[in-house]
């Protein structure tokens, strides 16, 4: 199952002096995305305070195959592949947005 998540504009702040997207800034933005699906499943802030139980990353892989500058709007896609009782196993894609 795969579905659009958002799209996102790249902040001058989130760059470097080449305006190309910082590396730390890749991981916020696929962080923030699976907040929002964490949410929308009913797994976010909200149940994790009143269940007493959460989701935590246990392993993450990150390629760069294209640069991303400033002011370039990118979207995000998630891809589910499988689960369990005690494990997600999906991916966060970003792409630029044409």
């Amino acid at each position: 199952m795969t579905v659009h998540v958002t799209n996102q504009i790249i902040k001058k702040e989130w760059t470097d002096y080449n305006e190309h997207l910082n590396m730390a800034y890749y991981v916020l933005i696929f962080d923030k995305c699976w907040e929002v699906m964490l949410e929308k499943f009913k797994m976010g802030e909200h149940s994790a305070k009143t269940t007493k139980k959460s989701t935590m990353v246990v392993e993450t892989h990150t390629t760069y195959n294209n640069e991303v500058k400033q002011g370039d709007e990118v979207e995000i896609v998630l891809t589910f592949f499988d689960h369990d009782k005690k494990r997600l196993h999906f991916r966060l894609e970003m792409h630029e947005k044409k």
